[in-house]
């Protein structure tokens, strides 16, 4: 080679191209493998996640399996339970419920979708039913109710349905879920057998065996209502302890299977004359025990009710009872105590007062009835008495009227009020206080009233034909009784046109109480009467229960104040002190200062002395009724006193 060309540093251009076309090729073969390898990679890694999800797949599947497996279960488990499953909505609406349910119901589950739980509760537990459901959802406890259901559609079938329940807590996301709408799920038992075995149980640990009556525990469970009641209501019961009388030596001579007989008629004897609300008990042997279901506010008055029951107890057995062609002459002695006889009175303590008035009736030989307290035997025997006496009164006119003058502070003559008195035969005059109280309890009241009512619009219509100062009014007492009747406003306007009398000179004084908001009758007949020009009174005002917007509301055109209040202002009165005396003072005050408010004049009754109408004109009160002024006196001397005003004034 020659050695220029050795040393010839020139380039050599067709080699050098060569070169970089095969680094291009190189580069563009390698990144090809790379690719290759890149994807055969990936499809190794794809090959093995196939099966990796075909493994997860298998394990869904095995698991949806189990599942459905599952839940077929529970849905075998959920209707082949043997006690009833339901659920309801927010409305109280059924969501589902399983088999039993339904078959307890008597329907097929398709009538049950959607249908109010209530539709299927018997009427008279569906309150019961509604409050429990309220505690299953705001306060879930671990109690049960035990309610009636209806059968089918048929109303008079039903089961007994013990329920339990529990609220269904949704999941955080239930917004997001628009089927979740079940609120709350309830257990029903069916405990119809259950609650006739208990009620069989509780049967024969509260009942005699031999009477079916109430036995000693089931009287211990009523008398304790009854003192409850009378605690609360602040009322009075009655409770009658009965003892056969010779019963032993019937039992003793004839066999206990003839005495058995013989009780078992008198339960029935017995069981004919009392109330159906009245508990009549076999408390052991021949002892029985009757307690009444009515209580009254005056102790009085129930020792009354009690001693008439027990002589129509007595009086039933007058019949002689017939057993296996045996006749028996029964009699009854019979204890009463009214209760409670003081604020720590027990059950215990009723029953043995009631037992032993008992003991000493039958001292006193078969038949008798005696008191736990001999005062209210012989109190109660008086009332009788005396209604019987009042009756008779009635029927014979024995009732006339005495008036009271009413003057002002000038000594004018501007009222006068109608007295009710009684001319007993034999006891003389009887004043209102011995036998209003009565007469209101009896109903003889209205009577009364009315001729109270005739009496008054004869001698009002003799007065006005004198004729006297027409100022004068008249007022007469009217018993809540007569202003409650719904004929009342027409005999008063009766009364007015027979009469002919000026109704703008009548004043009917009627108490605090009638004028309660709840009282529509009497205030449609106060209001239809004050249109006609009859004037009303408010007697005794403050001893009452009005309100003070009611008294706005009512035609009132007078005010009395109580004669208690007026006898209290001065030191003279019984128990007075400076502190009470103030404190009288305030209250009469308080009555003068509505009067005037309210455009109202006050008359204070009951004025005997000079120093209490002194002190009620310092007041502020210029109208007085009582003995300082005048004594209520007959019509006939009334009448010669108004003749002598009216000669004086001419």
């Amino acid at each position: 080679m020659d050695d220029s060309r050795k040393f010839d540093k020139r380039p050599r251009h067709g080699f050098m191209l060569k070169t970089s076309e095969q680094l291009a090729q190189r580069k563009q073969r390698m990144e090809y493998e790379r690719k290759i390898a890149d994807r055969d990679k990936l499809l190794e890694e794809l090959h093995v996640h196939q099966i990796e999800l075909e493994l997860q797949n298998e394990e869904l599947r095995q698991a949806h399996f189990r599942l459905e497996y599952t839940y077929q279960q529970y849905l075998d488990l959920y209707n082949e339970a043997p006690v009833g499953y339901i659920s309801l909505d927010d409305e109280g609406s059924i969501i589902r419920a399983n088999q039993k349910l339904a078959s307890m119901f008597g329907l097929e589950l398709y009538q049950l979708k959607d249908r109010p739980l209530m539709d299927f509760v018997a009427s008279a537990d569906q309150q019961a039913a509604q409050a429990r459901l309220k505690n299953f959802i705001d306060h879930p406890e671990d109690t049960h109710l035990d309610i009636r259901f209806r059968f089918g559609n048929d109303n008079e079938r039903y089961f007994v349905g013990r329920i339990q329940g529990r609220r269904l807590d949704a999941f955080e996301d239930a917004q997001a879920f628009t089927g979740w709408n079940e609120t709350l799920l309830l257990v029903i038992s069916d405990v119809t057998e259950l609650k006739k075995s208990e009620d069989k149980i509780r049967h024969q640990a509260f009942h005699d065996p031999l009477t079916g009556l109430p036995n000693r525990a089931g009287l211990h469970e009523q008398l304790e209502n009854a003192l409850s009641l009378a605690s609360r209501h602040s009322t009075y019961g009655a409770l009658l302890f009965l003892d056969l009388d010779r019963f032993k030596p019937i039992n003793d001579s004839l066999g206990h299977h003839t005495g058995d007989k013989l009780l078992i008629e008198l339960t029935q004897r017995l069981r004919a004359q009392i109330r159906r609300e009245d508990i009549l008990t076999r408390i052991g042997g021949d002892e029985f025990v009757v307690l009444l279901a009515e209580q009254h506010q005056k102790k009085q008055v129930m020792a009354v009710v009690a001693q008439r029951f027990a002589e129509h107890l007595v009086e039933s057995l007058a019949e002689p009872l017939y057993i296996r062609d045996q006749l028996f002459q029964l009699t009854l002695s019979i204890g009463i105590t009214v209760f409670p006889f003081d604020k720590e009175n027990t059950i215990h303590d009723v029953i043995r007062q009631a037992d032993t008035a008992m003991c000493q009736a039958k001292a006193g030989g078969p038949g008798q009835i005696h008191f736990f307290h001999a005062s209210m035997q012989e109190s109660a025997k008086q009332r009788m008495i005396l209604e019987a006496e009042l009756r008779l009164a009635l029927s014979e006119q024995q009732f006339e009227l005495h008036y009271q003058p009413q003057f002002t502070a000038d000594g004018r003559l501007f009222g006068i009020e109608a007295l009710i008195r009684w001319r007993h035969p034999y006891r003389g005059l009887v004043m209102p206080d011995k036998f209003i109280g009565v007469a209101e309890d009896t109903g003889m009241i209205t009577a009364i009233g009315d001729r109270v009512l005739e009496l008054a619009a004869q001698q009002i219509a003799h007065w006005q034909n004198i004729p006297i100062d027409s100022d004068i009014q008249f007022a007469i007492n009217i018993s809540p009784r007569q202003l409650e009747s719904p004929s009342f406003c027409q005999r008063v306007l009766c009364l007015i046109e027979e009469y002919d009398l000026d109704p703008y000179r009548l004043v009917f004084e009627i108490t605090e109480s009638l004028l309660l908001p709840n009282n529509p009758n009497v205030t449609d007949t106060l209001e239809r009467l004050s249109d006609y020009g009859v004037s009303f009174s408010i007697d005794d005002f403050g001893t009452g229960y009005s309100a003070l917007g009611t008294l706005q509301n009512a035609p009132i055109s007078q005010l009395k104040i109580d004669r208690d209040f007026v006898h209290r202002l001065t030191r003279h009165a019984e128990a007075s002190t400076p502190e009470t005396e103030e404190r009288h003072l305030a209250l009469v005050n308080a009555v003068l200062s509505l009067g005037k408010a309210f455009d109202i004049t006050v008359v204070a009754e009951g004025v005997n002395s000079e120093e209490q109408k002194r002190l009620l004109e310092r007041l502020g009160c210029d109208c007085f009724q009582g003995y300082h002024f005048a004594k209520p006196i007959t019509a006939d001397a009334l009448t010669q006193f108004l003749m002598s005003m009216r000669s004086r004034e001419e």
